[in-house]
């Protein structure tokens, strides 16, 4: 007896409800995968993102180390400023490499925060990503665009731009190619003019400082806290944001939880259904020789084949909108490293073909066993 077949015949007998059950399916294992690729290209771009960056340790004012993170990470203004004067102490470190100044403002004005950062040259070592799409600044009128604040302004390298808000009118002299950091919705101009404008004349918002050797991190670190100074090391900031983006992953296994449940329930109904409708046709199965293990192993194909057509089309999805996808969930993120965040890879795959083929066995059970105590006296009942 071939059950394969007979399983996939009948289900094109209902080939609304068997399409529906695969819809479901599909979307279930699209979902499983595209969490399962978030979950592992999300922590691999933020480690590259944060060994791209060239900084060891930030140096700043702040109470709270972690507070001055998050702060110092998207931009925010800390009411505590450093005396610029530690900068040049800072850089005559033997085991530091390199050592540049931010000073970080913001001005909020018809409902839209803009955010500016003042830098020394310094900052240019310790953001090796930087493209930029002119030059560096020319002189105290000079202005650098992330690549947000171009788009929304029109402007390109070259032109001028005021700022009501300020009261002034700058030279742009570059604009940062996008790299789906922070930077893209900042502009940057020298830490001097920044000083003058904001009326904080030697003051600096934090130092960022590239060890030559990274296993002297504890050391001046703690010669660092004895000037007073609060110091957070790179890996503290990317602990922050895997917090920060631990409750958007929770969210994403939630909904994973109630997809499934569902996509196990509708495989269970379409199963089931079936299952009552032809007791008829197991009991002349029994009749002409089939075992109650044939029944049984005829309803589990179904729901395999149930199975196996949605996963496919699920992965396909997922593999095809990863992409889009992958857009979609930066605008829901609190922090969005550059590069891939949906990176599928072979074990994301192989967890959602054993959990959609799981939950296929576990909802074909109780159909199958039910079709498998069916009589042939059903087919003698009925003539």
């Amino acid at each position: 007896m071939r059950l394969g077949s007979l399983a996939l015949k009948n289900l094109k007998r209902h080939r609304v409800r068997t399409i529906l059950t695969i819809a479901g399916i599909a979307i279930s294992a699209l979902t499983l995968f595209i969490i399962l690729a978030f979950n592992n290209g999300y922590d691999k771009a933020l480690k590259e993102d944060m060994t791209a960056s060239g900084v060891h340790l930030y140096v700043s004012m702040e109470g709270c180390p972690l507070q001055a993170a998050t702060l110092i990470l998207h931009g925010g203004e800390i009411p505590s400023y450093l005396d610029q004067v530690m900068l040049p102490d800072i850089q005559s470190m033997d085991e530091v490499s390199v050592a540049g100044g931010y000073l970080i403002s913001t001005i909020i004005s018809n409902g839209r925060a803009d955010f500016f950062y003042g830098i020394t040259k310094d900052v240019l070592k310790l953001k090796p990503y930087w493209k930029i799409n002119g030059s560096y600044f020319k002189n105290d009128d000079s202005i650098i665009l992330g690549a947000d604040v171009a788009k929304d302004t029109g402007k390109k390298a070259g032109d001028t731009i005021t700022i009501e808000a300020l009261k002034k009118t700058f030279n742009v002299t570059g604009v940062l190619a996008k790299n789906g950091k922070e930077d893209d919705g900042f502009y940057f101009m020298p830490v001097t003019t920044q000083q003058e404008l904001f009326k904080k004349q030697g003051k600096l918002t934090a130092i960022g400082i590239q060890l030559k050797d990274i296993s002297q991190l504890e050391s001046v670190k703690t010669q660092l806290e004895k000037r007073g100074a609060y110091v957070v090391p790179q890996q503290d900031i990317s602990d922050l944001v895997t917090q920060l983006v631990g409750g958007t992953k929770a969210i994403l296994f939630g909904i994973l939880a109630v997809v499934l449940v569902v996509a196990g329930l509708g495989v269970f109904n379409t199963v089931l259904m079936a299952t009552f409708e032809r007791k008829e046709e197991f009991g002349y199965l029994r009749a002409v020789g089939a075992r109650r293990a044939d029944v049984f192993s005829l309803i589990i194909l179904e729901t395999l084949w149930l199975c196996a057509v949605g996963l496919t089309v699920g992965l396909a999805a997922g593999y095809a909108f990863s992409f889009v996808i992958d857009g979609w969930i930066r605008r829901f993120l609190p922090y969005s490293p550059p590069g891939t965040l949906v990176k599928p890879d072979l074990l994301s795959v192989l967890v959602a073909v054993g959990v959609v083929v799981v939950l296929g066995l576990v909802a074909g059970i109780y159909p199958g066993y039910k079709a498998s105590r069916v009589s042939p006296m059903e087919a003698i009942r009925n003539e």
